[in-house]
């Protein structure tokens, strides 16, 4: 054989095996794609909806046999192929209660020779229904925040889960009863301050979670309780011990005369003045003016906060105490 009809004998044993591939290749057939679905919770024997697998050539009816093996795939004995009366195709039904948060989707494969053209794959879908409630993440807490602490300030933030789908798992947040002193931001789950705390010692909020059902499912509350500091030297004072003797008065020094002019914006928590430092190694600081004056001082830094609001002039005298005098007053 010459090498010229060695390449065309090559030729002619490539064009064969193509041929022989393409020809198995279409005996074989690239399987059908098909979609369904079936709603959670729905009792064992519901049909997968929108599933509906063509029969070919004659009635495959007694070939009832291969229903019980002809599906395969993960979690495929959760499903058993049927005969449509009256139709020629082929469905499924569930053999099972079906939850979707355990599995979602399901990918199955029927294969049923004679009946079909080919191979099926089947996709089903459980649709979800609202059967689970939001959750905390978390339980109920304790908050501490300072009474000068500024309008606007997140001083809490907490979230739920829900293990539902789509709209059934989306939470919003929200209190009841409603506060005077914070909002909770539905969307987010912050808690923001949205009233001076000065003069409170404490409150406590009840907050839910509730999901976007058709029908809505709320949340058990979630506690928290607000621990409200007196200023910002003395944090969270101890009460005092029975007997404890009486402050000292304070030691006598220059006098100091100012005046502040408080703009009709400022709101209630806002800083409207610092104390000038009077030189002292140490020193605090002390309103003695009427006990409903308007203002609030820092003890340790001698910051002055809006109280509340004011309609007219106020005279406000704060006390400067040298604690360094104090500590020798005592001592003697």
């Amino acid at each position: 054989m010459t090498k010229g009809a060695t390449g065309r004998h090559a030729l002619g044993t490539l064009q064969l095996l193509v041929a022989v591939a393409v020809s198995l290749s279409a005996a074989r057939g690239t399987p059908s794609l098909h979609y369904g679905h079936i709603a959670e919770n729905s009792p064992s024997g519901s049909p997968v909806d929108g599933v509906k697998l063509p029969l070919v050539g004659g009635d495959c009816r007694a070939a009832h046999l291969l229903l019980d093996t002809g599906l395969t795939g993960n979690y495929a004995s959760d499903f058993k192929l049927f005969f449509h009366r009256g139709q020629r195709n082929v469905g499924l039904k569930s053999t099972k209660t079906l939850d979707r948060e355990f599995i979602a989707i399901y990918e199955l494969r029927v294969t049923l020779p004679g009946c079909l053209k080919g191979p099926a794959s089947v996709q089903v879908e459980v649709a979800d229904q609202n059967d689970n409630g939001p959750e905390f993440i978390g339980e109920n807490k304790t908050v501490k925040v300072n009474e000068l602490t500024l309008l606007g300030t997140e001083v809490a933030r907490f979230s739920a889960k829900d293990s539902d789908a789509e709209k059934n798992g989306q939470v919003t947040y929200f209190a009841r009863p409603k506060s005077h002193f914070v909002h909770v931001v539905p969307s987010s789950g912050q808690v923001t301050l949205v009233r001076s705390l000065i003069g409170v010692t404490a409150f406590t909020l009840h907050v839910y979670a509730k999901d976007n059902g058709d029908q809505v499912l709320i949340s058990e509350p979630l506690r928290l309780q607000f621990e409200v500091a007196r200023d910002g030297f003395d944090r969270f004072p101890r009460q005092p011990r029975a007997g404890s003797p009486r402050r000292p008065r304070a030691v006598s020094g220059e006098e100091l005369a100012l005046t502040v002019t408080v703009s009709d914006d400022v709101k209630v928590g806002d800083l409207i003045f610092t104390v000038p430092d009077q030189k002292f190694a140490k020193r605090w600081f002390e309103v003695v003016s009427e006990p409903d004056s308007p203002v609030q001082i820092e003890r340790d830094s001698g910051r002055l906060y809006l109280a509340h609001a004011f309609q007219s002039p106020t005279d406000v005298v704060v006390k400067i105490q040298n604690v360094r005098a104090l500590n020798l007053l005592m001592q003697s």
